[in-house]
């Protein structure tokens, strides 16, 4: 296992085998001190804060060691660091002197010389802990099961913030219930016709360090509630809330954070549990129970999308509403926060709109559009200052580009949605500073007179995907095709088509590459609005029926050596999404305009995706009214929202590799949502403090001076998860980690 980073919420870390108990906690929730008189160890490897030697020269020394008791399991009450644990290191039928470690420090800490672990009270879990004296050593598990209850909850937030309370909507945690009603939840229940799940759903599979959902059901017989109980429950983790009726109806209510935390840190890769039971006229009713599965790692980096309906810069009006303003903006979500950040635009007229954009994937610069009376120009932003620096050419060329990785070039998008005319794509520096005019980068192998439309670079650099629009031979501008690129000579490589859609009408477009740079995630659009090259808009702006109607899209993935194309029908929602009235129709098709994660985590993927699906009962209007101006969205949210989901790595080609799709967290809940471009933050420079390998530019995340993480350039003897590597072997644990990408990778669920 390797360092966890947080990722909206501020999750913390697990482990890393190369790391030695001088770093300090492993956790931010540890109760490892390195100052004690007996240090007490919270992660492998010797501790080295005391000096303590294990052996005493006796003829012991030099026989086998095994610890008692062996693979203890205790029961913990959260908050709670009791019961302790007594470990012995025995050679020869007799006690001897041994230098504890373990390995799991978020969960407990261990005496160095005694070897008495104390649970932080925080995390449950199985442990691995090492007997060491010289060359001799012994291990055993040790297992902590925690159990967590609530009875009434405090707000994440104030509920208050662009991203609705918690995060993701609703009206926060209830109140505590009184004894009888406790009884009444614990007690027999009854099935309540028509009761059933909304969201999530069963089998999505949850990475860490994300906000806690927001739990929806649909009301039953009883037409209303006045309490629940949550009960969630893995192998090493049990949790009980009870809740009041925090609405009427009573409809939704979240996890509360800490558990949630407690839950997704807990897990180690088995099934999760969740039931809900309800109180209603004296009785129990329910339960109604999904499973689901917890990612052994947590998502790094920032979302980046655009909102035509933001409050957080208002530079439209006619708006319905509120003060009649809103705004179309570039806007980010980051780690620790409940809301999103303004990256680009801002208040003021409609030259302050900044929204169709690229990012590089190290998270480096981007590309936005901005408006200009009736026209476009555009602007790069440096995502490490801030820094805008405005295009002095006008050309749509520049609308959707191909964002180099490292944030130096881009590729130009030659489509119609582009508003580039015949113009071919091509290579140009990215602007910045004083350089305020693309330049052009001279290169070899691009076919005359290509038009590649919403092109995107693999992680590695190394090949461009694009929908084939025009130009050479083959252009159809249905299909999609990809080419090779050498990113130090800027030479291309010959166009393969890697999928053209069999229906007629349907078009390939918006890819995006795996972290293994050998597959795409692309939509297939099988409905166009009627306005625009793979647009998601309605079929027209204002009331009535067109309005009601618009483009719509489903997810695929194609392998680029077999070309062997797959629909992501548990992505999209093939079977279970419910289906709503009217203009929702079928949602499994309101899936848009994919990116990936560039860097895997937990074993996964992960695609985040523009969706006008139904977000439970919070957001459930027609799929299409997400225009401020014909639609009051102040109050009432728009379903046009950011959704992620788990792809399985290295899935064999032709089988659906992904998994039910959660809504993506801290997203602005009042304004429609779309194009987000998933990538990791800007790299930090040596010395800087880090927590993984994938936050420094020279790759590695080690103890600096006093023990802390910092980035160093340092090559250690092998590479943790998210750390530097050119090969599998360069990685710590393969081959179960590989490297993807050029960072170090479990490839698997874990």
């Amino acid at each position: 296992m390797a360092l966890r980073a947080r990722w909206l919420v501020g999750a913390t870390v697990a482990t890393s085998t190369a790391i030695a108990v001088a770093c300090g906690s492993t956790g931010e929730d540890s109760t490892f001190d390195p100052g004690a008189a007996d240090a007490t160890t919270s992660s492998s490897g010797a501790s080295g804060t005391s000096g303590f030697v294990a052996g005493d020269g006796s003829p012991n020394d030099t026989l086998p060691i095994s610890i008692t008791p062996a693979d203890p399991v205790i029961t913990v009450k959260a908050g709670q660091t009791t019961p302790t644990v007594q470990l012995t290191a025995i050679a020869g039928g007799a006690p001897v002197a041994v230098a504890w470690s373990l390995d799991r420090g978020e969960i407990g800490s261990i005496g160095e010389k005694t070897g008495l672990f104390t649970p932080s009270g925080n995390f449950g879990g199985k442990i691995t802990v090492t007997a060491s004296a010289g060359a001799r050593t012994a291990k055993t598990s040790l297992t902590v099961k925690l159990q967590m209850e609530d009875n009434g909850g405090v707000a994440l937030d104030a509920g208050g913030g662009a991203g609705g309370s918690g995060g993701v909507g609703g009206e926060g945690p209830g109140a505590a219930v009184d004894a009888a009603t406790k009884a009444i939840l614990d007690g027999a229940s009854s099935a309540d016709a028509g009761l059933a799940w909304l969201y999530p759903y069963e089998a999505t599979v949850w990475p860490r360090g994300i906000l806690a959902p927001l739990l929806q059901w649909q009301n039953g017989a009883q037409g209303d509630y006045d309490a629940v109980r949550i009960r969630v429950t893995e192998t090493n983790f049990q949790y009980t809330g009870y809740f009041k009726k925090t609405a009427a109806p009573f409809v939704h209510h979240p996890i509360p954070q800490a558990a949630w935390k407690a839950l997704t840190q807990s897990n180690g890769g088995e099934e999760v549990v969740v039931d809900l039971t309800f109180a209603a006229g004296g009785k129990a009713w329910g339960p109604i129970t999904e499973r689901w599965k917890i990612a052994g790692g947590s998502l790094k980096g920032t979302v980046y999308y655009n909102s035509y309906g933001t409050r957080l810069a208002k530079n439209y009006g006619g708006a319905i509403g509120g003060d009649g303003m809103f705004g179309g903006a570039t806007l980010g979500i980051r780690g620790g926060s409940t809301d999103p950040t303004l990256v680009a635009g801002g208040n003021g007229d409609a030259s302050y709109c900044r929204v169709c954009h690229s990012v590089a994937a190290n998270g480096s610069s981007l590309i936005t559009q901005r408006k200009l009376a009736e026209d476009y120009l555009y602007s790069s932003y440096d995502l490490k200052t801030g820094a805008e620096t405005a295009f002095s050419a006008a050309s749509g060329l520049y609308s959707w580009p191909a964002v180099s990785p490292d944030g130096t070039f881009f590729f130009s998008d030659s489509s119609a949605l582009a508003g580039s005319g015949p113009a071919p794509s091509a290579l140009f520096a990215m602007p910045g500073g004083a350089v305020t005019t693309p330049t052009p980068i001279a290169s070899t192998g691009l076919p005359a007179g290509l038009r590649a439309a919403m092109p995107v670079f693999a992680p590695n650099a190394k090949a461009v995907a694009f929908n084939f629009f025009g130009g050479p031979a083959g252009a159809d501008q249905r299909s999609l095709a990809w080419m090779p690129f050498d990113p130090a000579t800027k030479a291309f490589g010959a166009i393969d088509v890697l999928y053209t859609p069999p229906a007629a009408g349907h078009t390939a477009v918006w890819p995006s590459f795996t972290p293994t740079n050998d597959a795409v995630v692309f939509q297939v659009e099988t409905k166009n609005n009627g306005r625009d090259f793979g647009g998601t808009r309605s079929t027209c702006d204002g009331t009535g029926a067109c309005n009601d109607d618009g483009a719509r899209g489903e997810l695929w993935w194609v392998d680029l050596k077999t070309k062997t194309a797959r629909r992501l029908d548990k992505l999209n929602g093939l079977g279970y999404l419910p289906q709503g009235a009217a203009a929702h129709g079928d949602d499994a098709t309101l899936n848009y305009e994919p990116t990936v994660n560039p860097v895997p985590s937990g074993g996964y993927a992960w695609v985040v995706f523009t969706s006008r699906r139904l977000y439970g009962n919070v957001a459930t209007i027609n799929p299409w009214s997400s225009d401020p101006r014909f639609r009051d969205l102040t109050s009432t949210p728009t379903p046009k929202k950011l959704w992620v989901a788990a792809i399985d790595l290295n899935a064999p080609a032709g089988t659906d590799p992904s998994h039910p799709a959660f809504y993506l967290p801290a997203q602005e809940l009042l304004a429609g949502n779309s194009r987000g471009y998933w990538v990791v933050d800007p790299c930090k420079q040596d010395g800087s403090g880090c927590e993984t390998g994938d936050e420094c530019c020279n790759g590695y995340c080690r103890p600096g001076t006093g023990g802390a993480l910092v980035c160093t350039s340092t090559v250690p003897t092998c590479a943790e998860e998210f750390e530097k590597c050119t090969k599998a072997s360069d990685c710590c644990g393969a081959p179960a980690v590989d490297c993807v990408g050029g960072r170090c990778a479990v490839t698997g669920p874990k």
